[in-house]
């Protein structure tokens, strides 16, 4: 009777893994269910899972598709939360408007600083990046630029934020407001990131990211490739630093420090990096652990460097990439 079980559920499992369908649209109902099982504070922490899963995510991009080990992350997330505020204070945009300007900061940031570090390679890549990311943080925190910084980084909302549509307008007075505004922005940009992935460009992506040689052979432009995702990316953390900022109505100077660029690495790693997937994963297990470990140990960070040590070590695909293993094996045999 159990090994009858056994096979039921086996082919159970390899029709739903032909079509994949059923599962996403599992998930999809899963994840606009869940706020009504959870409470005020739980809505706001999984939102938070979500956007920074989202930042892991711009990482991700550009290391495990483009193949540049990016230390800059951080500073298209500040830039991000700058251009934000700079929409809502200076501009007096409204949300849509404030989140657009965002990304626009953040991409028009990753331009230049893109034509310049996209032509190293390797660690010669990691070290201009980090060199960027401590030049803007230096910057923008030194007393002789303040006419750069200005009052529009380190700032807290005196306001409730409202998204308009239409002849609707939502409040984040409501956590309910919050959590699904945010899965809808994440969702969305996951989506589309996943296409792009999935297009001649993404394919073209992986074959100059495996073999920069042979990619050239063919006819591929490896330089302008790279200055694009490295582009891509960064408006992707640029978003996921104006949702921080709706989240938690407050930006700061310390979000383009390049230690937050390591936490993108570290939630990344965990959870896969060769998929979008995976830093989501990633994150949720990071955040997860830092919130319950937090109270009992105050130096919980070694034991996600333990974590992030095994993952390296025994499974470099990440645990995402291991539960892709997995299928990948039921489905041969």
């Amino acid at each position: 009777m159990i090994v009858m079980t056994n096979a039921r559920l086996i082919r159970v499992w390899r029709e739903i893994d032909r079509r994949p369908w059923p599962i996403f649209l599992i998930a999809v109902v899963i994840f606009v269910l869940l706020p009504w099982f959870l409470s005020d504070f739980q809505r706001i922490f999984v939102a938070e899972i979500y956007v920074w899963g989202l930042f892991a995510m711009s990482f991700a991009i550009v290391y495990g598709f483009g193949g540049m080990l990016s230390f800059a992350q951080a500073v298209f997330f500040g830039a991000g939360c700058y251009g934000f505020n700079l929409g809502t204070f200076y501009f007096g945009f409204n949300t849509w408007g404030a989140v657009i300007c965002a990304v626009i900061a953040a991409v028009g940031l990753a331009a230049p600083i893109g034509l310049i570090a996209t032509r190293a390679r390797s660690h010669h890549f990691l070290i201009v990046t980090v060199i960027f990311s401590v030049l803007v943080h230096s910057i923008l925190s030194s007393g002789h630029w303040r006419w750069i910084a200005g009052p529009y980084v380190t700032r807290s909302l005196t306001f409730v934020p409202e998204v308009p549509l239409g002849f609707v307008t939502l409040s984040f007075q409501s956590e309910v407001v919050v959590y699904y505004f945010t899965l809808a922005i994440v969702g969305l940009t996951l989506g589309l990131c996943t296409l792009l992935v999935s297009s001649p460009f993404g394919r073209a992506l992986l074959a100059q990211r495996d073999n920069e040689m042979r990619a050239s052979l063919i006819g591929l432009n490896v330089i302008l490739l790279r200055l694009i995702v490295f582009v891509i990316a960064a408006g992707v953390a640029g978003l996921s630093g104006a949702l921080y900022a709706l989240l938690a109505r407050y930006t700061n100077l310390e979000f383009f420090h390049w230690s937050y660029s390591g936490l993108a690495v570290v939630m990344a790693m965990i959870g896969g990096v060769h998929s979008l997937i995976g830093p989501f994963v990633g994150t949720a297990i990071y955040m997860l652990a830092a919130e319950h470990l937090s109270r009992y140990f105050e130096s919980f960070v070694i034991f996600v460097g333990i974590l992030l040590v095994i993952v390296v070590r025994y499974a470099p695909m990440g645990v995402w990439g291991v539960v892709q293993l997995l299928q990948r094996e039921s489905r041969a045999t």
